[in-house]
């Protein structure tokens, strides 16, 4: 009866405890949902909102942020007058390209100017510059990581954990008297205080294996009964390893993928590793070489319009004063013709003079195009003036050369080759996934315990079965290998079906696919693009010849009609209409040399030779040469006779895969079917004529003062153009 009682009564206390526990949860779950009955809490947070508001001020516009540069200047602007002669700024077009270069670290882009989408003033960040591959080299993100962030996988790993704790908990305990064991009062209170330090080196291997050394002790103070010491050292020094021996193994995983123990599956793609960024980098440093490619481009088609903006405006210049002489004329002759005569003139004349001031404004906005892709300021008084002649003999060239440079040279297909490359990499990677993860497993311990961590005197002596010592210190009973642990064996685990890895593989092998075949069709663009460019040098070129014929016939004409009219002729309109197309044969001639000289730098730029032609080098973060100059500005040439059309043997690039050595592209294009060529080589030779030598490339010590500015270059014309801010 009693004991049912009790029961009774404990069950009671129970069913108490639980139904106030349940009333509180019930209480808080109730205003929790009551204080968000709306949108905003009922109940605020003045924690949140103090921290909203140190972030709002944070967020702030901070005028110390801002980088103080300074402010463009517009000077006076210039005037629909005739520029003065003594303020003319003779320019080559080779110190356009090194005045371009200086002062272009953000690359502008003729072709954005005065555009609603100018990447220059809406994407700033997307703008190529001189600063994107230490950009690139510099990246942490997945996919984008650089150099030094895919080399940290490496570098060993310090973790170092310590603690002091103390614990007091009553016991639910009681002392019946038992002999021989010590006296513990009721709800005896258990106090402990300990020290606990943890300290893990680790190294992950380039084989895919971690190897690790850990160096455990715990300092433990207690007054629990039955202990040999109430306060002890314990310790372990142990070593273990791990090596995966299936899935993720190897050094070739490794350098491409990156450590497997670091990739979380189904979020890490097989391009982590130290391989895939270096090709990452060396993509960016192509970027860098055609965005200077496309700046050379522009800056050459700038420079001979402003040429041809000049050539107009001299024209409309002779036109209007040979107008304003034939007007002159009329009116001394007003007794002898008609009004209409002196009209006519009078109308030719401002005519003239309107085309004359076009001619002026089109050369002034054009010089100021310029000036912007040359970075140049606009308060400066001189008109640039461009002072290199333009090209006005034929050249002959050899297409099939043309095509085998381009083929070499452009660096859409480099980038392309390297991408396919870099996924045939990953691919390789990727393989090595669709196995189960086997790794073997092992370590060996040195354990040590004591009363003391250094040591102490013999009179509490204790020494335990293995004859170990125990007063003489946790640490020196660890260094007497008395008492050691170690483990050895293997770990086994796959995911079943391995669906996602084999999904990952197929993907990988269709964008190879996809890249080869885009690599075929980026190849047969360029053979058209060179076709096409080829037509154009020939049309210019022949068109520039007629207009000249033009030109010199329109100038016997004027001659002619001023002497007829001169000798009595009553009408002045044979000399208006002589006047006029001799102002635009003039145009028309200017325009054609103009287009024959641009047509010819676009076939450098087609071929991807404009930067060597130019006597341009690029050098990478790391100071090696990237594209050495070669300062040819020639054209690939028809072959002297007795002289093989087959272009040179190239060094083949380890980053490209090899390729057949006979190219139908080179044969279809007008070359001979048995020349072998290798036109999918990485490499960037020249092929010229013997006559022409290529000068040294520039060492490595003149290279080394190009470092204040991204784009500062020589007066030579060896330029170096590092691709960084700074080396």
């Amino acid at each position: 009866m009693i004991d049912t009682v009790r029961s009774f009564v404990r069950s009671a206390r129970l069913s108490r405890g639980l139904l106030c526990s349940s009333a509180i949860v019930c209480a808080l779950t109730i205003v929790g949902c009551a204080s968000w009955r709306g949108d905003d809490p009922l109940v605020p947070n003045k924690f949140v909102s103090y921290y909203d508001k140190l972030a709002r001020e944070a967020a702030a516009p901070n005028p110390s942020f801002f980088p103080e540069i300074p402010s463009p200047v517009m000077g006076p602007g210039r005037n629909l007058t005739a520029p003065n002669p003594d303020d003319r700024w003779p320019m080559s077009i080779g110190e356009a390209i090194r005045t371009g270069l200086a002062n272009n670290a953000i690359i502008r882009q003729n072709a954005q100017f005065m555009s609603p989408n100018n990447p220059v003033m809406q994407s700033p960040d997307a703008v190529a510059s001189s600063f994107d591959p230490i950009i690139q080299n510099a990246g942490v993100l997945f996919g984008q990581r650089g150099t030094d962030a895919a080399l940290s996988d490496f570098d060993p790993r310090l973790t170092v954990t310590s603690k002091v704790a103390r614990d007091e908990t009553a016991q639910n305990t009681t002392n019946t008297g038992t002999p021989n064991l010590p006296f513990v009062p009721p709800g005896n209170v258990l106090a402990t205080e300990g020290v606990q330090t943890q300290a893990r080196l680790e190294q992950q291997l380039l084989s895919g294996g971690i190897f690790g050394i850990n160096n455990n002790w715990n300092y433990l103070q207690s007054n629990q009964p039955l202990q040999l010491f109430n306060s002890s050292w314990t310790g372990v020094l142990s070593a273990d390893y791990r090596q995966p021996l299936w899935a993720g193994s190897g050094q070739t995983f490794t350098s491409i993928a990156g450590p497997l123990t670091q990739r979380a599956r189904g979020f890490s793609y097989v391009n982590q590793g130290i391989v895939i960024a270096h090709i990452n980098k060396r993509l960016s440093e192509i970027d860098l070489q055609e965005n200077l490619q496309n700046l050379l481009r522009e800056i050459g088609d700038l420079y001979w319009d402003l040429y041809q903006n000049y050539q107009d405006y001299d024209s409309e210049v002779r036109t209007s004063k040979l107008a304003k002489e034939l007007w002159d004329r009329a009116i001394g002759r007003k007794a002898l013709d008609p009004g209409v005569e002196e009209a006519q003139a009078e109308d030719a004349y401002y005519e003239s003079k309107a085309r004359e001031e076009t001619a002026l404004s089109n050369l002034y906005l054009t010089e100021a195009k310029f000036r912007r892709l040359l970075g140049l300021s606009l308060d400066d008084p001189r008109l640039i003036y461009p002072s290199d002649k333009p090209r006005e003999e034929e050249v002959s060239l050899n297409r099939a050369k043309c095509l085998y440079e381009a083929l070499v040279n452009r660096t859409e297909l480099c980038r392309q080759k390297i991408n396919v490359q870099s996924l045939e990499l990953q691919l390789i990677a990727a393989r090595k996934l669709v196995a189960p993860k086997l790794d073997f497993v092992s370590g060996y311990g040195l354990n040590g315990f004591g009363n003391h961590f250094f040591g102490s005197t013999a009179a509490d002596a204790h020494t335990n079965p293995n004859g170990v010592f125990l007063n003489s210190g946790a640490l020196s009973n660890m260094f007497s290998s008395k008492e050691t642990s170690w483990n050895l064996g293997f770990e086994y685990s796959i995911p079943l079906w391995l669906r996602q890895e084999k999904a990952q593989v197929r993907q990988l092998e269709m964008k190879i696919v996809k890249g080869r075949a885009a690599l075929a069709a980026q190849e047969d663009e360029v053979a058209y693009e060179l076709n096409s460019v080829l037509m154009t040098i020939k049309r210019a070129h022949s068109v520039s010849k007629i207009t000249k014929k033009r030109l010199q016939a329109a100038g016997r004409r004027v001659i002619a009609a001023e002497s007829d009219y001169e000798a009595g002729n009553k009408s002045n309109d044979l000399a208006i209409r002589a006047l006029t197309s001799q102002a635009q044969a003039q145009a028309a001639y200017s325009r054609s040399i103009a287009e024959y000289n641009k047509s010819l730098r676009d076939l450098l730029f087609r071929t991807g030779r404009l930067l060597p032609a130019d006597g341009i080098g690029l050098v990478g973060t790391d100071g090696l040469p990237i594209l050495p100059p070669s300062g040819i500005d020639e054209l690939p040439g028809p072959a002297e006779p007795g002289e093989s059309e087959e272009p040179p043997e190239e060094e083949t690039d380890p980053l490209i895969p090899p390729m057949p050595k006979k190219s139908p592209r080179v044969a279809a294009f007008g070359g001979d079917e048995g020349a072998e060529a290798n036109p999918f080589d990485g490499g960037a030779t020249d092929v010229m004529d013997d006559e022409f030598e290529e000068p040294p490339v520039a060492s490595k010590e003149k290279s080394a003062d190009l470092q204040n500015n991204p784009f500062e270059t020589d007066e030579s014309t060896e330029q170096i153009i590092p691709v960084s801010g700074q080396r």
